[in-house]
């Protein structure tokens, strides 16, 4: 059989482009650090490393709605410590009041002052933002939390004093549930379980990101009971909201009731226990929060160690592979350098 130059000639392309192709893969996983690009290439490690990738992504998100419940939960927390030191240092200043010291017009004066300024404090708290998000005000893209104009605390339009609590859901005086009081959730990774309509969902799948403000300083009321100057035995019904208690302490200090003003006094500490049990509620939320990031944190690691398994690379094989690759291209330039015409093989290189 006559073997043509032609023929040569083009068996060795062929050959040359094959050994080039082979090198230039190989180049590319070493740059890469992939062992593969497409599902085809390696089917069954490309369906793990799919469903590992879908993992990674979704512990990427978890992660990012922890880091963001934290911050949320943070300025929460922030906002309860603040209204109770300025409710504690009210507290204190009653109780000068009431042992007989500082009882003069002047003196009243300046702690009805002080229980005002008190008061819009609470309030600027109550309406804390965190980026939009009233986080004190259930789904409210407004302020939540206003002032009617006799001077009682709103909470999405409704008097604190008349709100009532059922199933942790708020309801007015009609029985209507108060609007955008709501409770909010986020998905961080504990299983979110969807109801067969996908309407619904089971609430222990999720994490509780609302922060009822309201729960925590107040509402609906409460009879208090104190005897006046007179020692006639007086009965009251009053708000449980931090902020009505002390208008209902500047009332008295105004008619100069001692007698009362302890009463809204002991009625406000009562209250006290409402809000640290809120800001505790908060702490074991934080702690929480806490663990299950460092388990996330935990799990992209271990994620990363997959991905790398199936989808990666053994360094010490493929550069073997890749030398190996590298001296079939010398050796093709040098037997083609014998061969073929001077013309083509500077063409080549």
């Amino acid at each position: 059989m006559r073997i043509t130059s032609r023929q040569m000639t083009s068996k060795y392309l062929f050959n040359a482009n094959n050994t080039m192709s082979r090198y230039a893969e190989q180049f590319e996983k070493l740059e890469t650090g992939r062992g593969f690009d497409r599902l085809s290439q390696n089917v069954s490690m490309g369906k793990k490393a799919l469903r590992n990738r879908t993992a990674i992504y979704r512990n990427v998100q978890y992660s990012a709605n922890v880091a963001a419940a934290k911050e949320q939960m943070s300025a929460a927390e922030n906002a309860l410590m603040t209204i109770n030191e300025q409710v504690q240092n009210v507290s204190s200043l009653a109780e000068k009041a009431l042992n007989g010291t500082n009882t003069d017009l002047t003196s009243r004066a300046i702690f009805e002052e002080s229980l005002e300024e008190t008061k819009r404090g609470m309030v600027d708290d109550l309406n804390s933002l965190y980026l939009d998000k009233y986080i004190l005000g259930g789904t409210n893209g407004e302020t939540p939390y206003t002032v009617s104009d006799d001077g009682a605390l709103l909470y999405n339009g409704v008097k604190a004093s008349e709100i009532t609590e059922a199933d942790g859901k708020y309801f007015d005086a009609e029985g209507n549930q108060v609007q955008l009081s709501g409770e909010t959730y986020v998905d961080i990774g504990l299983g979110l379980k969807l109801s067969p309509d996908g309407e619904s969902f089971d609430e222990n799948s999720v994490f509780k990101m609302s922060f009822p403000g309201l729960e925590w300083t107040g509402f609906g009321t409460s009879e208090i009971t104190y005897e006046d100057k007179d020692g006639n035995e007086i009965k009251e019904e009053v708000s449980n909201n931090m902020y009505d208690i002390l208008t209902k302490m500047q009332e008295a200090l105004r008619d100069n009731d001692s007698e009362k003003l302890g009463a809204l006094r002991d009625h406000l500490e009562d209250r006290f226990d409402d809000l640290l049990v809120g800001i505790a509620n908060l702490g074991t939320r934080a702690a929480f929060l806490e663990n299950k990031e460092v388990r996330l944190q935990d799990e992209a690691t271990d994620l990363e160690i997959i991905r790398k398994n199936t989808e990666g690379i053994n360094d010490t094989d493929e550069i073997t592979k890749m030398q190996e690759y590298n001296y079939s291209w010398l050796l093709t330039l040098k037997f083609g350098s014998q061969i073929l015409p001077q013309s083509l093989m500077d063409y080549i290189r």
